[in-house]
């Protein structure tokens, strides 16, 4: 589970931001939070909603966690500079940026982060808490010249002088560019097994355009999902009635009109690299449908195919490719697999960009009730999303520490704040206050004169436009 994450000089950060995702006081949706956490008895969240205009900074925070992530788990070439982006509007754009995590993975928090330019890994760290207070694992340093230096922990090195070795090894040999957890890794170090798995499993970020790959198999080989998926798309009034999968053996000469050359020997040398049964190669077809194939039993490549069922008038069902979808629909359907993750994955933070993004408000709000509905208090799965939709800002939905304002000052640089900083009545209606700017991060709604968009003698707005029924008088 997430527990605090922090970003620096990163796109639109320029100071350092918090984000938390500890409970404040107040006993409201008590069933929003996990208890049992070692967290020195402050219990977590397992949602969040984040709010702001615009350009104010909410997908600059989820970009720092996907940055964040992609370096840890895929790491750098020899060579490569690191892709980070620096606040462009201050006065410190060479100084590094900072990301830091505080985590929970198998029954223990971590602190975790780096500050890095596009040269070098500046700093790095990571720290066990304990009962009696911060452990450290592991404190790296880059010198200006490359040289990389890690002062390791007792329990991190372990008891054994082969262990030390082994670390004292692989330190001097990290790259500049490279994090030493990403290295440790790549060299099968077991301290850090745990901590690259949550960045590499736990932590899910899903961008505002998402298009899962695979998704047919997953349903295909999965009947719990299907399941899953085919009564929440009929449920959700997409007007699906049923989602139906095939397997047919793919003939690469079978198309007509028949494949180009180029996209032939594409798919040929695409079907060639399929190493097991578990790979999947995407393409499109001459009709414009996606083509997904993947390794059947006997070795050979099989096509999978996805059909969504609509009932006719007359009672018959009628196939539809999901690209005649809508787009709300396709975007329904490609969240599906984290909603699943959300119900059936042990433990699984899911960060999405633009929950609201082409649905109607209140099947926003039935995505996020599914979400928080949950009857086990120690269940440990998270979602945070960014959203416009200011529906969902409901005491009666989410607790004040939920709802967070993300808001950039004259400066351009964006800042964190929770509603639980404000002092607010229970009984307030915080989509009204916020929509008055009680909270900030709403876009500018003054007058369109002081834009200075129209002349002095231009008539005001409600002089300009035709009210209804006004038409002959």
């Amino acid at each position: 589970m997430l527990l605090q994450f922090s970003v620096a000089n990163f796109l639109s950060f320029d100071q350092e931001a918090v984000f938390s995702m500890l409970a404040a006081t107040g006993n409201e949706h008590a069933r929003h939070l996990v208890q049992d956490s070692p967290t020195k008895g402050q219990s977590i969240l397992r949602a969040a909603a984040l709010y702001g205009a615009n350009g104010a900074g909410k997908s600059s925070l989820v970009s720092a966690m996907k940055f964040a992530q992609e370096l840890i788990v895929k790491g750098t070439r020899g060579g490569q500079s690191i892709l980070v982006m620096p606040f462009k509007l201050g006065s410190e754009t060479a100084h590094p940026s900072k990301f830091e995590f505080t985590f929970q993975t198998m029954g223990t928090v971590y602190n975790y982060g780096f500050r890095a330019d596009a040269r070098r890994v500046v700093e790095e760290w990571l720290f066990e808490e304990r009962k009696s207070g911060e452990r450290p694992l592991f404190q790296r340093t880059t010198s200006e010249d490359g040289t990389v230096e890690v002062e390791f922990g007792s329990s991190f090195a372990g008891k054994t002088s082969k262990n030390k070795q082994f670390l004292e090894f692989v330190a001097p040999g990290t790259r500049r560019n490279q994090l030493f957890l990403t290295e440790a890794s790549e060299r099968n170090v077991p301290a850090v097994r745990d901590i690259v798995r949550w960045f590499d499993d736990a932590l899910v970020v899903i961008p505002a355009e998402v298009r899962v790959k695979g998704l047919e198999v997953g349903l295909h080989m999965f009947p719990s999902r299907f399941a899953f998926a085919a009564e929440f798309l009929k449920t959700a009034g997409t007007g699906i009635d049923h989602i139906n999968t095939t397997e047919e053996p793919f003939e690469i000469d079978g198309f007509n009109p028949p494949l180009k050359e180029d996209d032939r020997q594409a798919i040929l040398q695409g079907i060639a690299e399929l190493d097991s049964e578990s790979d999947i190669m995407e393409a499109i077809d001459p009709s414009g449908r996606r083509l997904l194939l993947m390794k059947g039993a006997d070795g050979r490549p099989v096509r999978i195919s996805m059909a969504l069922e609509h009932r006719a008038s007359n009672g018959n069902l009628v196939s539809f490719d999901i690209a005649e979808e809508s787009d709300g629909t396709q975007r329904l359907i490609n969240l599906l697999p984290a909603l699943l993750m959300l119900k059936g994955a042990p433990e699984k933070v899911v960060v999405l960009d633009e929950l609201d993004r082409r649905f109607h408000t209140l099947l926003s709000r039935r995505l996020l009730q599914f979400a928080l509905n949950c009857d086990d208090e120690h269940f440990r799965s998270q979602l945070i999303f960014t959203t416009h939709d200011t529906n969902l800002l409901d005491l009666d939905l989410l607790r004040r520490d939920e709802i967070w304002f993300v808001e950039k000052d004259t400066g351009g640089a964006s800042h964190l704040s929770s509603l639980a900083e404000y002092k607010v009545r229970p009984d307030l209606k915080i989509e009204k206050g916020y929509l008055n700017g009680r909270f900030g991060a709403i876009p500018f709604s003054g007058e369109p004169q002081l834009l200075g968009w129209l002349s002095p003698d231009d008539p005001a707005p409600d002089e300009s436009v035709t009210k209804p029924g006004s038409v002959g008088q």
